[in-house]
């Protein structure tokens, strides 16, 4: 088993929470990353790295000139985001002011906006903004928003906004091309290669997973692996199991109050259609002076994987039971600690 550095874990996590990894250090580069960049340099450390993802997970990150691109399970892309990312990809690299420059990489967010839409002409331009940030603001960290500093007389005036494009971004236009070129490897997983990997993509699972066996037999290993990154422990119930990330707080907003209390009384299930009619009750049970959305706790109820619906029926899931939520008085109710995948 590999003995993870510092700086592998580093590279890891952030694999794992943006799919990227890029090697070009600037002014705003903390010291952690800068040394995560230069020991990626070194062939001895990409090889502990792989050894690790393929050890984990079956797999290991692309790697274009020290930039690692990670895209796995539900990281992967339906074929309109694909399409959204293409042309993004090649608005950048063909952008006249960023050719043969390295000090000045802002670009008009509009600009790589209206030379996208010229190529996915079935989205809007709202569609594609929303898509773009989703893709290389968000996720990837590619593009920093970038407004223009107004004085007082400039503040009702239109504005138009930036992105300052990373130094790497073509590094990681090939590493991406390279990584939708490659054949699919149909190497046989283990059987702790194919645990891991629905720990990683899926909120639990259950006893009465086909998996269920081989965690069970090879849950300490299991476990091992991944509390190497520091990060996430296994935790192992009776009928269920699930990875927690030490890195999300547990939640204290109402709607995922109000989800632990409709999801711990659904018994054995209740049709669909009467979710909104229970949801009103528990919500008039727990905070009867505060109004609290619906829809917000449909969507925790989903998020944090307390329920599951099929054939029109909504019935709590195994891990409902590690949420046992205090009964207090109004805004007193407290919510339990959370951990998820």
């Amino acid at each position: 088993m590999s003995n993870l550095r510092a700086t592998d874990r580093l590279i890891i996590n952030q694999l794992f929470n943006n799919g990227v990894f890029t090697r070009t250090i600037t002014p705003k580069t903390t010291g952690p990353m800068v040394d995560a960049i230069n020991a990626l340099k070194k062939p001895a450390n990409q090889q502990r790295l792989n050894s690790y993802f393929k050890n984990l997970l079956g797999v290991v990150p692309d790697n274009y000139q020290e930039n690692l691109l990670f895209l796995f399970g539900t990281q992967r892309l339906e074929p309109e985001a694909v399409h959204v990312l293409l042309a993004t990809i090649k608005a950048v690299i063909n952008l006249p002011e960023l050719q043969n420059t390295q000090s000045d990489r802002v670009v008009a967010t509009q600009t790589i906006i209206r030379q996208v839409h010229s190529e996915v002409v079935t989205l809007n331009e709202k569609e594609i903004r929303r898509q773009i940030t989703a893709l290389f603001v968000d996720r990837f960290a590619l593009f920093v928003p970038d407004l223009p500093d107004l004085g007082p007389s400039e503040q009702t005036q239109t504005v138009e906004d930036y992105w300052d494009v990373s130094p790497d971004f073509n590094y990681f236009a090939q590493c991406l091309v390279n990584h939708l070129q490659a054949q699919t490897d149909t190497q046989p997983l283990t059987a702790v290669q194919r645990v891991n990997r629905a720990l990683l993509t899926q909120r639990y699972l259950s006893r009465s997973s086909k998996l269920w066996p081989d965690l069970l037999v090879h849950k300490a290993e299991i476990a091992e692996q991944w509390a190497q990154l520091g990060r996430f422990d296994l935790e192992c119930g009776d009928d269920y199991a699930l990875l927690l990330d030490n890195t999300r707080q547990p939640s204290k907003a109402k709607p995922f109050v109000v989800a632990i209390a409709v999801a711990n009384s659904l018994g054995v299930g209740i049709p669909s259609d009467m979710l909104t009619t229970r949801i009103h009750l528990l919500t008039r049970q727990i905070f009867p002076e505060t109004d609290v959305s619906v829809s917000l706790v449909k969507q925790a109820l989903t998020d944090n994987g307390l329920v599951k619906e099929e054939n029109q029926y909504v019935s709590p899931t195994p891990i409902v039971s590690r949420f046992v939520m205090r009964t207090m008085v109004e805004q007193d109710a407290k919510t339990p600690d959370e951990g998820e995948a």
